[in-house]
């Protein structure tokens, strides 16, 4: 959730509507502005369906969502900074710059188990 809980959000089902979930340089280029968050996608039943999957949550099998990933990669020596319009005298910067390859390499350190990678 946005608060930094732990908590799921149920977002529910809208014709025509997509949900975006941003990554973790999103958020850092926005400078928090924007949230990255853990996402899953699953369709779960609005009433007592017996379909269960192996976390005992119901899923309805006739709804439809499809998952997107889209990922940007950009040149190793590129500079990672907040864009200018999402830092002022009340949004200081929240982060330090670094170079895209460095900030790439500790995010897969962190994902692998490494937490001493700080990015």
């Amino acid at each position: 959730s946005n608060d930094g809980s732990s908590s799921w959000i149920d977002v529910p089902h809208l014709s025509d509507a997509f949900i975006v979930n941003l990554g973790d340089l999103m958020q850092r280029w926005t400078n928090d502005r924007w949230k990255s968050t853990l996402h899953r996608v699953i369709a779960v039943a609005d009433d007592d369906g017996s379909d269960k999957n192996d976390n005992s949550i119901r899923v309805v099998q006739s709804t439809r969502r499809q998952s997107i990933a889209f990922f940007v990669n950009m040149t190793g020596n590129a500079n990672i900074v907040p864009f200018d319009s999402c830092v002022d005298d009340e949004h200081p910067s929240q982060y330090d710059a670094v170079k895209a390859s460095d900030y790439l390499i500790q995010r897969h350190a962190q994902s692998m188990g490494d937490a001493s990678k700080e990015v």
